[in-house]
């Protein structure tokens, strides 16, 4: 069953691409692959192609290198032959799997998702190829530590800190791509170790992606697809029934209730779900292994000779402390050009940062929480048109929006002065919940997104002090914004006065 849905999930890929992006293609979309899928497993596929997910991507140019080899298994020497794919499928099921930034900042190798993010292809293949394989703890090689911390005793009691194995599910995914970036970036100061975010060309037909900033190895795409790759591979490898059709695990992932459910367990809480799964330390300690890994692999020699475990220890800490700060602790906001946002009228004001002020607002109209990406874009849409047209403003009036469907929407954003609290606007970021909260609350996981996660990257990110003050917006100008229900639960925040 799982050989089968290893296959499976390399050939969809594949179908789902059928020529060059701009030539007619499926749009790069979760949604064409879980069709794909469903094809397959409709006409009984499986058995045709005695083949991994292993042989047939990396065979095909997907997490093919030595260091996947030794924690996947090998890949074949050449492609293997797939007569039911043209040359020009063939060809972009290469340029699918392999994940790649363009010197004209397109990424490659990632798909849109229903809820608005985008995920590269090969860290999540990696991920629940791992989970498929149960191929968790495995053995890291001697030759991979320092010769003074290696011992002959069952445990390395020289460097208890070095436990010596490896977990194949965070190498292959996160871990590995998070140590290279970082001591990568420390030999070039002028590189930028991670991110940024993307917009692709259309919503609903989506061919090109475009970053938005300074490109690195680890994109947010990148990120994502790692995140994922964990979340799949733990849930695959927990499974001691036979696990559901490949088709039905991505889509109650990506665009259903949840895995087996848990309306929790969705790519829209992929930051949340990551953070459980993840103990304290775990994550640095896998960095550290995958480093060491790299360093006993002759190819990798002269780019880590010299390079001791101390320094490994070093770049790992550092390295996790920023994608924490960065990916795990702030919420995942999502930039107005996925949102449809209309351009700003006039020449915006920058703010002066960082900030005093945090001003809650719930939006009243539209009245109903938005618990989709459309639903929500549609809605950040509406309030623009309102804002730009009825009311004359130059743009959307609020700095962030919180929809109830795990994200926060960039409004005018960290650094432009916004029309939220009349008096105030230059002093403080003006949030607001999607929804009428005058009888009820927001739902728990989006005020937790403001709360615990939002106000404290403000912060770290000296976008507000660290002494912030947070008020409802009634506070400020005569109104029952944010509603009596909401502004009562603000009123129990940190810098709540």
């Amino acid at each position: 069953m799982g050989q089968t849905k290893l296959w499976f999930l390399a050939v969809l890929l594949g179908l789902c691409t059928w020529l060059e992006p701009g030539k007619g293609s499926l749009p790069f979309h979760m949604n064409s692959v879980i069709q794909v899928v469903e094809v397959l497993e409709s006409h009984h596929l499986d058995g045709h192609l005695n083949l991994t997910v292993t042989e047939l991507a990396r065979g095909l140019g997907c997490c093919d290198s030595e260091f996947y080899q030794l924690l996947l298994g090998e890949a074949p020497a050449v492609p293997p032959d797939l007569p039911f794919l043209s040359q020009e499928q063939r060809s972009f099921l290469m340029r699918l799997l392999k994940h790649k930034v363009q010197a004209s900042s397109t990424e490659q190798g990632v798909v849109l998702l229903p809820d608005g993010t985008t995920v590269a292809v090969s860290p999540l293949v990696a991920g629940i190829e791992a989970g498929l394989k149960g191929r968790r703890e495995m053995p890291l090689p001697p030759e991979a530590l320092e010769p003074l911390l290696v011992t002959t005793e069952p445990l390395n009691q020289t460097h208890p800190g070095l436990p010596l194995t490896i977990d194949a599910l965070y190498a292959v995914t996160i871990a590995k791509a998070l140590g290279m970036t970082f001591l990568l970036a420390q030999a070039n100061e002028s590189q930028v170790p991670m991110g940024p975010n993307g917009c692709w060309d259309s919503v609903s037909e989506p061919q090109n992606f475009t970053l938005l900033g300074r490109p690195s190895d680890l994109t947010d795409a990148f990120v994502n697809g790692a995140l994922d790759g964990v979340i799949l591979g733990a849930h695959l490898a927990g499974q001691r029934v036979p696990v559901a059709p490949l088709s039905t695990l991505l889509r109650e992932y990506y665009a259903g209730d949840g895995l087996a459910g848990d309306g929790q367990a969705r790519s829209n809480f992929r930051r949340q779900n990551f953070v459980q799964l993840t103990e304290a330390g775990q994550l640095e300690e896998q960095v550290v292994r995958s480093l060491q890994l790299l360093r006993a692999l002759p190819r990798m020699a002269p780019l880590l000779s010299g390079v001791g475990d101390e320094d490994l220890l070093a770049t790992a800490s550092r390295a996790v402390q920023e994608f924490t700060e960065a990916y795990l602790e702030c919420p995942a906001i999502i930039p107005r050009c996925m949102w449809g946002a209309r351009p700003y009228k006039g020449t915006p004001t920058q703010l002066k940062l960082p900030l005093s002020f945090v001003y809650i607002h719930h939006t009243s109209s539209p009245s109903q929480p938005c618990r989709t990406f459309p639903e929500c874009a549609a809605d950040m849409r509406a309030m623009q048109r309102f804002h730009q047209d009825d009311r004359g403003w130059d743009d959307i009036g609020y700095s962030f929006v919180v929809g109830s469907d795990g994200y926060m929407y960039q409004g005018r954003g960290w650094h432009w002065v916004g029309a939220h609290t009349r008096g105030y606007n230059s002093k403080g970021y003006g949030v607001s919940f999607i929804g009428n909260y005058m009888d009820t609350l927001p739902e728990a996981f989006a005020l937790m997104l403001v709360r615990d996660n939002f106000l404290p990257c403000a912060v770290k990110g000296a976008k507000i002090q660290a002494n912030y003050t947070v008020h409802g917006h009634r506070q400020m100008v005569h109104t029952a914004c944010p509603g009596n229900i909401l502004y009562r639960e603000i009123q129990t925040w940190q810098g709540f006065k």
